[in-house]
């Protein structure tokens, strides 16, 4: 046999290359990660069409929890509206409960001037007027000098805000937004009747006065106006100074007269008229809030 037989037979294996997968052996352990990459599993995309019963529930349950939800948020707005409406009323009760004991007040003061203004023209028709009495000097000074407390400015601030902000859509109330209405109509007479009267006070009264009235009595009584003049009226003793008509030679009895009967017409007219109004407007308001917002 030649060399060549003895030879053992070794055949050429090629390297594997590098980027080839080597087989996993105790030797060369493949990462777990690549396990994994190597098996890709395709989803089974072909599911079986749902019954079409589980579509309607489906649907139920969607229109449920929608309409749940919009009926929620139409209770929490209705809750939220009626809790601030109770707070406006309670401020616009606040405010016409207080306005209408001021106009008492004021009230009281119209009524006796009304009847000093009596009792002023009963003695310029036929009594002295050269020597004239401290009643009648007191009657004088209330019937043209007591003016400014008699004019009456009704509170509305309340009022305005809930108009101005459109707050009144939180009352719900026909019957209440009517008298609202008819309080602000109310309102305003009574400042057009007050303007009135001032104007009769500013025109005809005040020079009646300048001419007319001793002052020195005034001053003397009111301790230089240290006194507020109505409560001097009412405690203060008479003054030493005894008044006097001054011009009396140029004063005249039936203007006097007239004078003071028309002004206390024109306070009587708006007593009757304008202030009795306003004052039921407000006593029916203050009913209906009471029972609608179970005020006290």
């Amino acid at each position: 046999m030649s060399d060549e037989q003895d030879i053992p037979d070794k055949s050429f294996k090629e390297d594997p290359p590098k980027d080839a997968a080597m087989p996993d052996s105790p030797i060369f352990p493949l990462d777990p990660q690549e396990k994994d990459m190597e098996v890709h599993h395709h989803p089974d995309l072909h599911h079986s069409p749902k019954p079409w019963k589980e579509y309607i529930l489906e649907f139920i349950m969607i229109f449920l929890a929608v309409t749940l939800s919009f009926f929620a948020e139409n209770m929490r707005e209705h809750y939220s509206e009626e809790v601030k409406a109770k707070e406006l009323a309670e401020s616009l009760y606040k405010e016409v409960y207080s306005d209408s004991v001021d106009i008492q007040k004021v009230l009281a003061i119209r009524l006796h001037k009304e009847d000093e203004l009596g009792y002023f023209i009963s003695f310029v028709r036929d009594s002295s007027l050269s020597n004239v009495s401290d009643s009648f000097y007191r009657s004088f000074t209330w019937s043209f000098l007591i003016n400014s407390t008699i004019l009456f400015e009704p509170a509305d601030g309340m009022l305005n805000q809930l108009r101005n902000s459109g707050s009144l859509r939180y009352f719900k109330s026909n019957e209440l937004q009517r008298e609202i209405g008819e309080l602000s109509v109310s309102i305003a007479k009574i400042r057009s009747r007050m303007g009135v009267e001032f104007g009769i006070n500013a025109q005809d009264l005040r020079p009646f006065v300048i001419k007319f009235y001793d002052f020195r009595w005034d001053e003397e009584l009111t301790k230089n106006g240290s006194l507020n003049l109505i409560d001097a009226l009412n405690k203060q003793p008479a003054p030493k100074h005894r008044g006097v008509i001054l011009n009396v030679k140029d004063f005249n009895r039936l203007e006097a007269e007239n004078l003071a009967s028309y002004f206390r017409l024109v306070l009587k007219a708006t007593r009757t008229l304008q202030i009795k109004n306003y004052i039921e407007i407000k006593h029916k308001l203050l009913e209906t809030l009471r029972e609608e917002y179970q005020l006290e």
